[in-house]
């Protein structure tokens, strides 16, 4: 039983081909050649090879006619819904406070922010990162502009969607980017101090942290007490691979700073990775620049 289901179903589908097979057309040397009878089963050949040809081409109209049909009547059920969209559209734009003149304003500012994308997406991860400030400001931007009214234009859904996804993958290769050890700028305000910037949640979180601000800054910091409004200082992240010395510092005193080992006792690792440079651990000079070494 299963035998003649499969036989069936392979006739089904080895007759369409065979309906549909086309006739091997002689050139007229061929045809010379031919016997009186083959000569006869040719043109039979090509008579039926013709009444196919015309089969088909009478399907093909008649299937015309009918999806033209179709397709009227599909165009005549749009009207309605086309009528529905335009008021509901309408209605929408009309509740965010957008006209169609404002759509020119819209779609320059979407190609402004794709072009900034494609523009940084060519860089190296050193070129993104000293372009941090103007990546942030544009991701702030573009928030800013996502949020408002003219982000929620529907027409423009799909256009705004693909722009998320492009800050998104903005915002990935930046955080990605990031150096192990780099600086952040702060500026000061009338009422700060050092310990209480080392305590902002944005900062440290740490009032006991405010050394580490002050040694970043010592080129214009000259007492911690006094800081004054508008100053823009250094803000240390993450661990230095190297450290510039002041005047009054030693190999022990250096290590013991927390950004640095947090103990005096490692004095030795910098020594060691700076031998070329420090011929006695006990004459070290101001404005020397030694290797910090991490594990």
């Amino acid at each position: 039983m299963k035998r003649i289901i499969i036989l069936s179903l392979v006739a089904l589908l080895v007759l369409p081909v065979l309906i549909q097979a086309q006739v091997t057309y002689l050139s007229e040397d061929e045809y010379k050649d031919l016997k009186k009878k083959e000569r006869l089963a040719y043109w039979e050949d090509l008579e039926t090879d013709l009444a196919n040809y015309q089969q088909r081409k009478a399907d093909a109209i008649a299937d015309q006619d009918k999806y033209t049909a179709r397709i009227e009547e599909l165009n005549g059920e749009m009207v309605p819904v086309q009528t529905e969209y335009d008021k509901v559209h309408g209605e929408i734009l009309e509740f965010l406070g957008v006209t169609e003149d404002d759509f020119a304003g819209i779609m320059q500012k979407i190609k402004y922010y794709n072009g900034e994308i494609d523009n940084w997406d060519g860089l190296t991860d050193k070129e993104l990162w000293s372009a941090k400030k103007t990546v942030k400001a544009l991701v702030a931007d573009y928030k800013d502009y996502r949020g408002s009214k003219y982000g929620k234009v529907p027409d423009f859904r799909s256009d705004f969607s693909d722009l998320d996804n492009k800050i998104a993958n903005l915002c990935d290769n930046l955080e990605n980017a990031k150096p192990k050890y780099y600086e952040d700028d702060y500026t000061i305000v009338k009422g700060d101090w050092l310990s209480k910037i080392a305590q902002y949640s944005f900062i440290y979180g740490d009032m006991s942290k405010w050394p580490v601000i002050y040694r970043a800054n010592r080129d214009q910091i000259k007492d911690p007490n006094f800081i004054y409004p508008d100053q823009v200082i250094k803000i240390p992240r993450g661990l230095p691979y190297e450290w510039k010395v002041y005047k009054g510092e030693c190999l022990w005193k250096i290590a013991g700073y927390q950004e640095v080992y947090g103990n005096a006792a490692k004095w030795p690792l910098i020594f060691r990775a700076n031998k070329d440079q420090i011929k006695d651990p006990d004459l070290i000079y101001p404005n020397q620049i030694f290797e910090i070494p991490r594990d």
